[in-house]
């Protein structure tokens, strides 16, 4: 069965545009879970002060994205100082929060039907205050609260090491297990630098024992905008994706002799606030299908976009070029109007996917197309994301060998005019609407009889075709 994908992702292809074939094998066996709740999100901690956390249309953004997790952590979150007593905020602190800063979280959460992981301050040491705001937390937000964590990639804490953060976090777990008993921990929010991995495998290694962890935890962006300038052809290479999959694998590892989730809580392309001109346009939408769900088959339990609320295009570090919504104006951004921004539409695809669990797959040219394969009963979806740029690429013609018969299915696609567009991208022929809601997406019928369907393939474009026996 053929089936041609009309409608290619650009009209930069031209009649010498090179054209590729691919073949993918659906083996036997299955591989790790996709949760309902894979889909996460990670803010500055310091944006829990803002009432356009939920003055706007932010929850709504959530809800569309269906369950999931907010983190709130950041470097910011060791510039916040919590009081429940109205003390005056030491020299240091950006932020201060109080009670009413977690009944608005809890607004959020409740309209949003999302689970917060809340981040206290540990470069300023203080685990009685820390405790004294998990227990407000656990009394405000309730089920809504699925763990603490503490501090916010402490391999970069000036004068730092394993065996101190080790020594920090033992006094802020019995500070917290007293005064908020039953209340998960997660940690050790280690950054992207090699260093990181020393922090992360000391922790787990000493963490043996301790039923409290509720997820070991990291975070990782393949590159920084500070250090080198990054194109869109190195967003969607072999070499970020290798990145990826190599630092998940540490995480993996870690976590996998203390039987704890692994969790990324805080990722995404390009980190020092991102690339202008990468980390905002589609070539990010294509990226984030790849980059979720290479995460998410190798067992971890979420992955968590780093966002902001802020203007869009507003002085780093506030607005941050890879953040999945943003606000037009200034006006926007004092009321909580966001706008989606192309990376969105990568998680909502991710969103479209639904659960179900992995299975292997063999594929001939993992270079330009990304392939995976989800099964939840006899229902088999597969995505198939084709980064070719479609100013210099035709049509790929991708052979599937299914492994068994299918009779029924459809498809849905990602498109966007061009890998650097910033607009015009669209889910299924539909976009998210100004107030955060999505229509849902147009599915073309399959007529499928056998084992095998070729597809054609537009460049440029991420495929999600389902089938049925």
């Amino acid at each position: 069965m053929v089936l041609a994908l009309a409608g290619a992702a650009a009209t930069g292809a031209t009649g010498s545009a090179q054209a590729a074939t691919s073949t993918i094998t659906v083996q036997s066996g299955s591989g790790p879970t996709l949760r309902d709740d894979f889909i996460g999100l990670s803010f500055e901690a310091s944006i829990l002060a803002s009432p356009a956390l939920t003055s706007g249309n932010l929850a709504q953004y959530l809800k569309t994205l269906g369950p999931g997790v907010m983190r709130f952590g950041g470097n910011f979150v060791d510039t916040t100082f919590w009081t429940a007593k109205g003390e005056k905020a030491p020299s240091w602190a950006v932020t201060t929060l109080t009670p009413a800063d977690l009944t608005r979280l809890k607004q959020l959460a409740q309209a949003s039907g999302w689970k917060v992981i809340l981040g206290v301050n540990l470069k300023h040491p203080d685990p009685a205050r820390a405790a004294d705001e998990a227990a407000h937390a656990k009394s405000i937000l309730g089920a809504a609260l699925m763990a603490i964590e503490i501090g916010n990639e402490p391999n970069y804490y000036p004068g730092y090491s394993p065996a101190k953060l080790w020594s920090d976090y033992q006094r802020y777990r019995k500070a917290i297990n007293q005064a908020a008993p039953g209340v998960g921990l997660v940690g050790p929010e280690t950054g992207s630098a090699p260093a990181a991995v020393t922090y992360l495998q000391d922790f787990a290694k000493r963490e043996q024992g301790n039923v409290d962890l509720f997820a070991l935890t990291t975070h990782f962006y393949p590159a920084c905008a500070r250090n080198t300038t990054v194109t869109i052809a190195d967003l969607l290479s072999p070499a970020f994706h290798d990145k990826i999959k190599a630092r998940a694998q540490i995480l993996v590892d870690a976590a996998g002799p203390l039987k704890i989730p692994a969790i990324m809580d805080e990722a995404n392309s390009v980190s020092c606030e991102g690339e202008d001109g990468v980390s905002d346009v589609y070539a990010s939408s294509l990226w984030a299908v790849d980059d979720e769900l290479l995460i998410a088959s190798m067992g971890i339990r979420g992955e968590y976009f780093h966002s902001a609320i802020a203007k869009c295009g507003a002085p780093k570090p506030f607005y941050k070029a890879y953040t999945p919504f943003c606000a037009p104006s200034d006006a926007d951004a004092a009321a909580g109007r966001l706008r989606a921004q192309p990376e969105y539409y990568g998680l909502l695809m991710l969103q479209q996917v639904g659960t179900g669990t992995f299975v292997p797959l063999a594929n001939s040219d993992t270079g330009t197309l990304r392939a995976y394969a989800v099964r939840n009963g006899t229902r088999l979806r597969l995505v198939l994301d084709n980064l070719q740029d479609p100013a210099s690429n035709g049509n790929r013609t991708v052979t599937v060998h299914l492994g068994a018969a299918y009779t029924q299915g459809d498809f849905l696609r990602l498109t966007g005019p061009a890998l650097n567009a910033k607009s015009g991208i669209s889910l299924g022929g539909h976009t998210v609407g100004l107030d955060g809601t999505f229509a849902g997406t147009d599915k073309t019928p399959l007529t499928v009889s056998g084992s095998t369907l070729t597809l054609s393939l537009p460049p440029g474009t991420a495929t999600l075709v389902t089938l049925n026996p």
